[in-house]
């Protein structure tokens, strides 16, 4: 399956997609700097199951993953820059050397893999990362507001 098929089928109304291979793929099919900008349903894939799909060194900025299922997906090296995974749930996902940055406000990272990863501007409000091997790298502001932390503790840097 290619990107063209998967926006179409989405529009379709399909929304199970678990297990494909997308890797080195680009799904920010409109490439512009803002989904905000888009006429509605471009860079759209809420609610979308990917899981245990293959997005290694994917290219989902400004795509909008709100309330998506990526559990178990591999997303190494993949580039996430203003992307929305508001509610996403992420559990057993592959996010080493990825660049993640966006909107994970209520996102659920329980037991997710995030070694070398670049969190940039990134909202993790409410984010679960419990368990998750979590050695990323800030830059920019990386807000952690009643984030649980991989120990289990909840952590308000910037809750204002």
């Amino acid at each position: 399956m290619d990107v063209e098929e998967l926006y179409r089928r989405y529009a379709a109304g399909e929304r199970n997609f678990p297990g494909v291979d997308l890797s080195h793929a680009d799904l920010n099919v409109a490439n512009v700097g803002d989904i905000r900008d888009l006429p509605p349903g471009q860079n759209e894939l809420s609610g979308i199951n990917l899981s245990g799909a293959n997005l290694t060194r994917a290219d989902l900025s400004f795509v909008n993953l709100s309330g998506a299922n990526l559990s178990s997906t591999n997303l190494e090296s993949a580039i996430l820059l203003g992307t929305i995974l508001i509610a996403a749930d992420l559990r057993d996902a592959i996010l080493d050397y990825a660049e993640l940055g966006g909107e994970l406000v209520d996102a659920d990272l329980r037991e997710a893999n995030l070694h070398c990863t670049r969190l940039i501007d990134t909202n993790l409000t409410r984010a679960n990362l419990m368990g998750a091997e979590f050695a990323a790298t800030g830059e920019g502001r990386v807000i952690f507001c009643n984030t649980i932390m991989p120990d289990g503790t909840i952590r308000n840097d910037d809750c204002s």
